[in-house]
């Protein structure tokens, strides 16, 4: 029952990490162009997705130029914080509770 419990929370945490990233792209969005947008959908396949690594770190520094008083960078890094330490608990619990014990 441990592991359903960590597992959620490090579901809700993605989850959550997820939909504060999309509003950070939608608000950096609302200063860029039309044609320098970042398309903000999961099936988008183009270079200038949200996901793409290059994208992130440029979608955060024009945020922090745009919203300097904003929480939504910090509440990213909480969230991610989170689902590091669920994800390393679930890996824990697995591994303690899946050890064969010879008898």
């Amino acid at each position: 029952m441990g592991i359903l419990f960590y597992f959620g929370m490090f579901y809700s945490a993605g989850l959550a990490q997820w939909m504060i990233w999309k509003r950070i792209t939608t608000e950096v969005n609302q200063h860029l162009p039309d044609s320098e947008q970042y398309p903000t959908s999961v099936l988008a396949f183009s270079q200038r997705s949200f996901q793409s690594p290059i994208n992130q770190f440029k979608i955060w520094r024009l945020h922090r130029q745009f919203f300097r008083k904003s929480y939504l960078r910090w509440l990213y890094l909480a969230t991610l914080a989170m689902m590091i330490l669920f994800f390393v608990l679930c890996a824990q619990f697995d591994r303690s509770h899946s050890i064969a014990h010879q008898g």
